[in-house]
């Protein structure tokens, strides 16, 4: 072999371990993009999981506010009609007429 030989042949095989460790580092360069790219999007999807449940969480305290609000007038009401019919039993009682014209 000469030294014309030896040399193509080292090249060569420097070239081609050069592409197979560069290879790899760029390979495990996308992977990390891959990975930071994953953890961002998933990031935004919590946070949009968050806001959501954070706006679940004020309709339901406005609507426990409402049901509260109905039940005392449901309440009020049903005192009201109480006392119409205390009042009727007792206009009843004297002889008169407590209903509206």
């Amino acid at each position: 072999m000469d030294p014309n030989d030896i040399i193509t042949a080292l090249v060569g095989t420097a070239a081609v371990t050069g592409g197979f460790f560069g290879g790899k580092k760029m390979g495990n360069a996308q992977a990390s993009a891959l990975a930071v790219d994953t953890v961002e999007l998933l990031q935004v999807a919590v946070n949009e999981l968050r806001m959501q449940a954070e706006q679940k969480n004020e309709l339901i305290v406005e609507l426990t506010t409402r049901v509260g609000v109905l039940e005392g007038l449901v309440t009020q009401r049903a005192e009201v009609e109480e006392v119409h019919a205390i009042v009727n039993r007792i206009a009843e009682k004297v002889g008169a007429s407590c209903e509206a014209p």
